[in-house]
């Protein structure tokens, strides 16, 4: 590719969208729901079945679905929740939203998702309520482990799945709850699928699936069957009054339009050609890096598909004799725009400030976040972009 810079900017990830997308879009502009609507209900069907889950709530963002997931599970104030420094802060937050505290167990530097066995090391002195598992870039957690843990100590598991739909776990479909008891999903434009902004949780627990229903929508019903106040709910005749609901307890206005659900549907449809699309990229990635001494490639060992929504390495800076920003500032040059993910979030000023965390607390995150960049990936890119990408990369990255 004998070009001086990419005829536009490529980030690390991006939507891609087609005209079956615009379409199946414009269809719901034009129809009699734009919210609150069918499509919603086919979007979660569809999505459910995709995953081989028995339930799935759609909801306005993957923040949002870890809230309510925590709700659901009954989190509250004075408990503790656990989940890896290495994620973006909503992973932590979600305890903070309920009142319980936010704890973090270092990373597995074979996969940069949380380590059981210092998972382990924290439950046997403390008790832990939940566990958030952080499929980190895609590549799926050692969720077996994790469960044994999890019937050992008695927690929930809340798996943090927003990288790593189309994923799967020893041919178990990240998103089934085969190892937890729900699932979160991000449809940021980064993300496997888009929906523009949106979240889904999947759950096989009927009393969790209907909890979360219930705080997705402000803790509002309208079941006959449950209501309290049954003089204002029925008239005479004991028929419900057809306007008549009731909050039965505090929830969110969480909900997703038919809009986005429309685009959901689409995308959904495109999951696992997107996922081998960025898997095909990230063996050309593999290849073209393998024998750049300063950087090291993602590597997959057990047996695991992984999702890549991020293509990761990790670069000797100090080798390098540059720093991190020098090569982010001379990749963008050429149009390459790359990401740092994440920073850890026990650095975070709220997190240091709250528990008194400090540089060398988690030292294999730490380690992780000295070195990483990631780097585009995502349906679309050219062979010969990638090519090009790997070029100015390994041009860059020498000695």
């Amino acid at each position: 590719m004998n070009k001086k810079k990419l005829k536009h900017f490529f980030p690390y990830s991006r939507q891609n969208i087609d005209s079956k997308d615009i379409s199946e879009v414009v269809k719901v502009l034009k129809s009699d729901f734009i919210t609150q609507g069918p499509k919603i209900l086919e979007f979660e069907k569809n999505f459910a079945k995709y995953v081989n889950a028995k339930y799935a709530v759609a909801c306005a963002t993957g923040t949002a679905a870890l809230h309510i997931s925590c709700k659901a599970l009954g989190i509250s104030k004075g408990q503790n929740l656990i989940t890896s420094p290495i994620t973006f802060v909503a992973s932590a937050n979600c305890a903070q939203y309920v009142g319980a505290h936010t704890l973090f167990v270092d990373i597995n530097p074979r996969n940069f998702c949380i380590c059981p066995d210092k998972l382990e090391k924290i439950l046997k002195r403390k008790k832990i309520s939940a566990v958030v598992v952080v499929h980190l870039a895609g590549y799926p957690a050692e969720m077996d482990k994790i469960t044994k843990l999890k019937k050992k100590y008695k927690f929930k598991i809340i798996e943090d799945s927003c990288h790593a739909l189309g994923g799967m776990f020893k041919n178990k479909k990240i998103g089934s709850c085969f190892y937890s008891d729900v699932s979160t999903f991000s449809f940021h434009p980064v993300k496997p699928i888009t929906t523009g902004e949106g979240g889904m949780i999947t759950t096989n627990d009927e009393k969790i699936y209907k909890k979360l229903i219930l705080y997705r929508t402000h803790g509002i019903h309208k079941k006959k069957n449950e209501f309290l106040n049954k003089k204002l709910a029925l008239d005479n005749n004991k028929k419900q009054n057809l306007w008549y609901y009731e909050m039965s307890d505090l929830g969110f206005n969480y909900r997703i339009t038919d809009i986005q659900a429309a685009l959901g549907n689409s995308q959904l449809k495109k999951i696992d050609k997107f996922i081998k699309e960025r898997n095909e990229i990230a063996k050309i990635y593999n290849k073209g890096f393998k024998k750049n001494k300063l950087i090291q490639i993602p590597k997959i060992y057990d047996k695991v598909k992984h999702a890549f929504h991020l293509y990761t390495i990790l670069i000797d800076f100090k080798k390098l004799n540059k720093s991190r920003n020098e090569v982010m500032e001379s990749l963008r040059k050429f149009n390459i725009g790359t990401q740092v993910l994440y920073i850890p979030v026990h650095f975070q000023p709220y997190y240091k400030k709250k528990y008194k965390f400090k540089s060398g607390d988690f030292p294999v995150a730490e380690h992780y976040y000295k070195y990483c960049l990631s780097i585009p990936i995502y349906p679309g890119i050219k062979k010969n972009e990638v090519n090009f990408i790997i070029n100015k990369i390994n041009t860059i990255v020498k000695n």
